[in-house]
C-alpha cells in the first residue's frame, strides 16, 4: 500500500490547517480489497472568511503572509466610518474551528489618514505592512495616501498607522494611486499612481525615510510624453540591480499599453526609463497589459492583459524574453468563454516547479460564471506550448465572484486570493470573501 499527497497538501481532512500545531497527522487507510484503485480529489475551494454588511466588505488586492502563517488584505468598505480597513486572518488554533478575523485599522472620511484602500499590501521583515488609498490624505485634493500599519510592542493593543506621504493636485506630484507597493533592502518604497505628473498620465514614485521619522517622495517618472506610456496599471516589480518594471494601460507606440524599465541612476543623474514592448491594437494582439509582473530564474517577465488575443479581445498570458535590443513576446495563452475572461491582476510563480497562477475576473461556462483561478504549466520542452488548467469556476452565490487581486501560494501549495463580490447579502453585489484553493490528492491503494 501506498500514499501519495501532491506537494503543498497536508491531509484530505485537515483543510485550511497551516499551523505549526497542526503539522503532523495520520491517515489511516483500511484496505477492503486486493485490487488497486487509484483515487483522484481535484482542487478544492473553501470559503474561509466571509465578509458581512457590519463587519469589512469589499476586499481589494491580493493577501500577503507573515512568517506564522497569518494572513493580511484590505477592504474598500466597511468599519467604524464604513471608509474601508486593513485586516488580519490567522489560522485555526485546532481541528474544527475556523479562521479569525481581526480589523487592524479603519480608514475615515475625514482627517488626513486617507480613506477607501485601493491597492494590495505589502509586508517588511518585521510585519510592518505597507499600502495605499485613493482618496483622502490633502484636503485641498483627496488624492489618496501611502501609509504604513506598525504592529504593537504588547500583543494585543492597537496597531499604529503612519502617513509616510499625501499626494497633491498640480503637477508636481502624482494622484490616486491604485497599484499595490514594493520596498527595497534599504527602506525605500516605490509605488505608481493613475493621474497626475507633468503630462497627468501618472507617475513613478520613491519614498525615503528621513530623520524624525518623516518621509520624503521623489518622482522618479511621469508617463504621457508623446509615445510613452499612460497610466500605470500595475505594481512595479524590483531586479537584483534595483531596476523597476511595470505595466501601463495605455500609451506606447500603438497606445495599447506597455511594459516599462526605470534603472537607478548614477551619482547626481536621473532615473532613466525604456520600453520594453508597445502592444499592438489589433484584436488579435494583447493589449491593456493590467496586474503585477514576474521574473523567472532565466530573467525572463510574464503578465496579462485585460483585452486583446483574438477577436473576443478577453486577455492574455504573455512571455517577454530578453534580447540583444528589443524584448521577444509570446503569448502564452489566449483566454476564453471556458477559461474565464479579462484578467484584472497579475500572476503568482512557484519556483519549485516555474509554474504561473492568475485569476480571471469574470466569466466560466457555469450560470452565474464570475470568473476563475488558473495554472499555466511550463513545456517539457524549449518551445513547446504551455498547459492551460482551470482551478476553480466562481459562480458567485456562496463561493463568491470577480476574484481581486494576485493570487498568494504559501510553502504547501496552498493558495489563497479574494473576491471582491459575492458570499453574503446586503453589500450592494454583496460583500466579498478570501478563499483557499488546496491541490489535488491522489491516493493509491
Amino acid at each position: 500500500m501506498s500514499i501519495f499527497l501532491s506537494e503543498g497538501s497536508r491531509s484530505m481532512s485537515l483543510i485550511g490547517m497551516r499551523t505549526p500545531a497542526i503539522a503532523r497527522f495520520t491517515i489511516q487507510v483500511v484496505l477492503i480489497a486486493l485490487s488497486l484503485v487509484v483515487l483522484a480529489v481535484g482542487q478544492t475551494e473553501s470559503a474561509i472568511y466571509t465578509f458581512a454588511p457590519g463587519d469589512s466588505f469589499w476586499p481589494q488586492g491580493g493577501l500577503v503572509e507573515d512568517g506564522q502563517g497569518n494572513m493580511y488584505g484590505a477592504t474598500a468598505g466597511g468599519g467604524i466610518s464604513g471608509m474601508g480597513t486593513v485586516f488580519e486572518l490567522s489560522p485555526p488554533s485546532q481541528v474544527g474551528s475556523g479562521w479569525k478575523k481581526q480589523t487592524l485599522w479603519s480608514f475615515s472620511s475625514y482627517g488626513s489618514g486617507g480613506s477607501v484602500p485601493s491597492t494590495d499590501l505589502v509586508i517588511d521583515g518585521g510585519g510592518t505592512l505597507y499600502g495605499a488609498t485613493q482618496s483622502g490624505g490633502d484636503p485641498r485634493c483627496g488624492c489618496g495616501v501611502v501609509y504604513k500599519l506598525t504592529p504593537p510592542s504588547v500583543i494585543g493593543a492597537p496597531w499604529t498607522q503612519q502617513v509616510l506621504h499625501a499626494f497633491k493636485s498640480g503637477t508636481s506630484d502624482g494622484r490616486i494611486p491604485i497599484a499595490g507597493l514594493a520596498l527595497d533592502s534599504s527602506g525605500a518604497v516605490y509605488g505608481v499612481t493613475a493621474q497626475g505628473g507633468r503630462w497627468n498620465g501618472g507617475v513613478v514614485f520613491q519614498l525615503l525615510p528621513v530623520a524624525a521619522g518623516t518621509w520624503t517622495e521623489t518622482i522618479l517618472h511621469s508617463f504621457g510624453s508623446e509615445s510613452d506610456g499612460r497610466v500605470p496599471s500595475g505594481p512595479v516589480i524590483l531586479d537584483s540591480s534595483g531596476a523597476l518594471y511595470g505595466v501601463t494601460s495605455s500609451g506606447g507606440a500603438f497606445d495599447a499599453g506597455t511594459v516599462y524599465k526605470l534603472t537607478p541612476p548614477l551619482p547626481g543623474h536621473a532615473w532613466s526609463k525604456s520600453i520594453l514592448l508597445s502592444f499592438r491594437a489589433t484584436p488579435q494582439s494583447p493589449q491593456d497589459p493590467v496586474g503585477n509582473l514576474v521574473f523567472d530564474d532565466q530573467g525572463n517577465l510574464y503578465g496579462v492583459t485585460n483585452a486583446g488575443g483574438g477577436q473576443a479581445s478577453y486577455g492574455t498570458a504573455y512571455q517577454l524574453t530578453p534580447g540583444t535590443g528589443a524584448w521577444t513576446e509570446r503569448v502564452l495563452l489566449e483566454f476564453s468563454s471556458q477559461t474565464g475572461v479579462h484578467p484584472t491582476a497579475g500572476l503568482t510563480r512557484n519556483p519549485k516547479d516555474s509554474s504561473l497562477y492568475g485569476t480571471t475576473s469574470d466569466g466560466n461556462p457555469l450560470k452565474n460564471g464570475s470568473g476563475t483561478v488558473f495554472q499555466l504549466s511550463p513545456p517539457a520542452t524549449v518551445g513547446g506550448e504551455w498547459k492551460e488548467q482551470t482551478l476553480y469556476q466562481f459562480t458567485f452565490f456562496g463561493d463568491g465572484g470577480w476574484p481581486a487581486g494576485h493570487l498568494l501560494l504559501d510553502p504547501t501549495g496552498n493558495l489563497y486570493g479574494t473576491a471582491s463580490r459575492g458570499g453574503s447579502y446586503g453589500c450592494d453585489s454583496d460583500c466579498g470573501l478570501v478563499y483557499q484553493i488546496t491541490p489535488q490528492v491522489n491516493v493509491a491503494f
